[in-house]
């Protein structure tokens, strides 16, 4: 329970840990106890476990997406965590990515939350990982761009169209949309942060690897038994190609925001107002801008609705040119 030990150090406790850890011990499947007879065991013993709290989420049926991943790099979400101060060194933050589907992390640790930070983290990621069909955030300024012009796609934003990526931004101060990374973070939280005692930004940096592993093992562990299957074509970043990041051009793609429909009847997308309608008020809708086509389309699901339908349609002029998606930037595996 205290997980001093180097192969237990970041597993949690519980029946999934217990069977998960006689099973790297070497234990069979018949030799090792069903969760019912671990947890009376664990009764009988008097070994109270306090079950962590996942992510709290409203009552909103998932209306709000029009988003149903089933397959393996599907879609990914990722967010920030930070920053955090350690003693003697100043602040860290961790930028961390999950799969949704099988719940497989990768997380990076830096000393400031930066555009530049957030790209490297993703060619580094990308060249040695499938990239996903659709990425979702938060609406930080190092995702979205600045609060201040309509129409501004952040470098972010290209970077991601450019790999054939699309964006989706939850509704803000919504981070119960954002649920798998959310219940990691907390994850990250117990078991890495507040239990470790780091020296730098570089110490932290070398201890990951193995919380990540353990977290990622587990992981596998408790999918052992569904038949996941991968997206098709899995594509990775070309490792030889140089990306001009500093001028990096708009292609065609789609990006999504799931907004709120505020008294006005009005969402709010890059910097800019559009009326959906009052009926709508207080709903979450669906807001699609399709690059290629310069239009903005706008789905709602009611309560009784299987599927979103279209409400809107939007023209969206752009003031630059859009180019087609680069056949180099990946390669298929």
């Amino acid at each position: 329970m205290e997980g001093n030990e180097h192969e237990s150090k970041y597993l949690g406790v519980g029946t999934d840990a217990i069977q998960y850890r006689m099973g790297k011990l070497g234990f069979l499947n018949d030799e090792t106890p069903s969760v019912s007879t671990i947890k009376r065991i664990v009764k009988r013993q008097g070994l109270k476990v306090n079950t962590r709290d996942r992510y709290k989420r409203v009552n909103s049926k998932k209306r709000y997406t029009i988003l149903n991943p089933i397959k393996v790099n599907e879609m990914h979400q990722m967010d920030f965590v930070g920053p955090r101060f350690i003693k003697g060194y100043g602040a860290v933050s961790s930028l961390n990515l999950i799969d949704v589907v099988s719940n497989r992390v990768h997380i990076e640790q830096y000393d400031t939350r930066s555009t530049d930070n957030i790209i490297d983290f993703l060619i580094l990621f990308w060249r040695n990982n499938p990239i996903p069909r659709y990425l979702q955030v938060d609406n930080g300024m190092y995702f979205i761009g600045d609060f201040k012009y309509p129409r501004g796609f952040s470098r972010f934003l290209r970077f991601c169209l450019c790999a054939g990526v699309e964006v989706v931004f939850i509704n803000p101060k919504s981070p119960w949309m954002n649920g798998s990374i959310e219940n990691f973070n907390g994850w990250f939280n117990v078991k890495f942060w507040t239990k470790e005692a780091f020296a730098n930004l570089e110490d932290m940096q070398v201890k990951s690897p193995h919380f990540v592993g353990q977290y990622n093992d587990l992981s596998a562990w408790k999918n052992r038994n569904k038949s996941l299957e991968q997206i098709n074509p899995i594509r990775i970043l070309n490792n030889s190609l140089k990306i001009p990041l500093e001028k990096l051009p708009l292609t065609k793609g789609k990006i999504h925001f799931i907004r709120m429909v505020d008294n006005g009847g009005e969402i709010s997308v890059l910097n800019e107002a559009f009326k959906v309608g009052k009926e709508f008020i207080s709903e979450y809708v669906w807001a699609t801008i399709c690059l290629e086509k310069q239009m903005m389309d706008v789905f709602y699901r009611a309560k009784d609705m299987d599927t979103a339908v279209l409400i809107e349609k939007f023209e969206y002029k752009l003031s630059e040119d859009v180019y087609d998606l680069r056949p180099d930037i990946c390669k298929t595996i």
